[in-house]
Formats: C-alpha cells, sequence, structure tokens
C-alpha cells in the first residue's frame, strides 16, 4: 500500500509556482506551492524549458513545497530520469524534507539533498562548461555549413576528432530538418559527455520528426535513418512551443 504523507511547508493549498533562477552552468528552479496532478504539466514543462541549455546538473529548490509523498515521489523519479536520458544532468534536492527524499528512495531512485542552493550548486557543478559549445543558425542553407564548422572546432579542441565524421552527417540531417520543416532560427548544442558526443538541435516548431519509408523518387525521408544507424541513442523531447532532437556519437558504437 502506498504511503500518502504530507511533507513540506507552503501554506495551505497555494497553487504550484516554478521559478527559474539560472539555466546554466547548474539549473536552479524554486518550486513553492502544493503538487498534485494539475501541477505536474506545469512542472516538467519547466524543467524542460531548462534542460534545453543542457546545464551540468538541476537544483530543485523545494523548501516552500507541499505535496502528497506518494505523487511527489513518482514525478520526480521521472523527472529525473528525463534529465538523465537527456541532456545527462542529474537532479538533486536543496532543502528536501527527509520524508520528500525517503518517497524518493521507496520508489528504487535516490536523488541527492543538500542543504542549501548554493551547497548544491558548489557539489554538482563539474566545470562541465569547457565541452560545451552553442550557436544560433539562422533558418537558411547556411545552417548546415555553420554546424559543420561548429563541430569541427569541438572536436578538435576536445581531441575527438575520430567522432568528427560520423557527427556531420548527424548534425548536417538534424539542421537541414530543422530548417526545413520548422523554418525558423535553429539552436545547436554540441557537448562532451562520459566520452560520447552529444549533438543537440533546437527549433520553434512542435511537430516531432518521425521516420518514414521513402521511395526510390523521393529526395528526402531517409535522414533519421542514418542517424539511428549512425548514433548510440537518440531522441527528442517538447521544450517550450518548440523541440529538441538530440543525438549521441560514441568512439565505441561508430
Amino acid at each position: 500500500m502506498d504511503r500518502r504523507t504530507d511533507v513540506g511547508s507552503a501554506p495551505g493549498d497555494a497553487a504550484l509556482s516554478c521559478t527559474v533562477e539560472s539555466e546554466y552552468p547548474v539549473a536552479v528552479i524554486h518550486i513553492v506551492g502544493r503538487l498534485d496532478p494539475t501541477g505536474l504539466p506545469e512542472l516538467q514543462t519547466c524543467l524542460h524549458c531548462c534542460l534545453a541549455a543542457e546545464p551540468e546538473a538541476v537544483v530543485l529548490e523545494v523548501a516552500d513545497l507541499t505535496v502528497t509523498a506518494d505523487e511527489c515521489a513518482t514525478a520526480f523519479v521521472s523527472l529525473s530520469c528525463e534529465a538523465m536520458t537527456w541532456p545527462g544532468s542529474p537532479v538533486v534536492f536543496a532543502c528536501a524534507p527527509p520524508a520528500l527524499v525517503a518517497a524518493v528512495r521507496r520508489r528504487g531512485k535516490e536523488i541527492a539533498s543538500y542543504p542549501s542552493v548554493d551547497a548544491a550548486r558548489d557539489r554538482v557543478a563539474s566545470g562541465g562548461s569547457r565541452y560545451r559549445l552553442r550557436e544560433a543558425l539562422p533558418a537558411s542553407p547556411v545552417a548546415a555549413p555553420a554546424a559543420r564548422r561548429l563541430l569541427g572546432r569541438a572536436c578538435r579542441s576536445w581531441s575527438v576528432q575520430e567522432l568528427l565524421e560520423p557527427a556531420e552527417l548527424v548534425a548536417t540531417e538534424l539542421v537541414a530538418n530543422a530548417v526545413r520543416h520548422a523554418g525558423s532560427r535553429v539552436v545547436l548544442t554540441v557537448s562532451l559527455r562520459q566520452g560520447d558526443l552529444q549533438i543537440s538541435v533546437g527549433d520553434d516548431s512542435p511537430a516531432l520528426p518521425r521516420q518514414r519509408t521513402a521511395s526510390p523518387a523521393d529526395e528526402h525521408g531517409r535522414g533519421l535513418f542514418m542517424v539511428d544507424a549512425l548514433c548510440k541513442d537518440w531522441g527528442m523531447t517538447c521544450v517550450g512551443n518548440g523541440k529538441v532532437v538530440w543525438a549521441r556519437v560514441s568512439a565505441g558504437f561508430t
């Protein structure tokens, strides 16, 4: 039987409010009010928007959050798993009541908790900003060549030149797709995480790409199959009114 325990100190039934203090290098989100099923979409949307910056870690400050422990635990476990899948950012608590940490643990997940935001930030900051490059690209044919130049600079700087060729193919496809279908400014982020080169392409269109079987006469439609073949992992995440499509290129995989 699930245990249901109110934890936190938010007054009454105040509506959930999420405030982003910073997004990079460590994202900090202050969560205030009562977390129930109606507030989960706001929490998820806020986290996704922070993840678009690919922070080293995400700190959730929950001193003034009131939750029902079983609902809360499930939500935080899911959000933590999402953040680790992409972009690979660990989620930690600041000022979390012990009951909340215990409720999360009962769901089989350990989320570290620190006594303050500063303590959490100091502990999780890893210096990973040395291995992250980001550039806004125009919605035009020059976007793909600009993406390849950024990748070349990244691979040379980080001494992973062996990943450059497959990474260029993947980035060209993802950027070209974004320009073709979204028609908006594209944001390319390249980072090195645990030896994998991570390529993320964000745009302002909510339409998600999908793999489809192209006929011999089609000029397009095969690109995502190539991405799937070249990458260790890839996927997509809705962010605000748009999305991010991401892929990981690994020396062990290619």
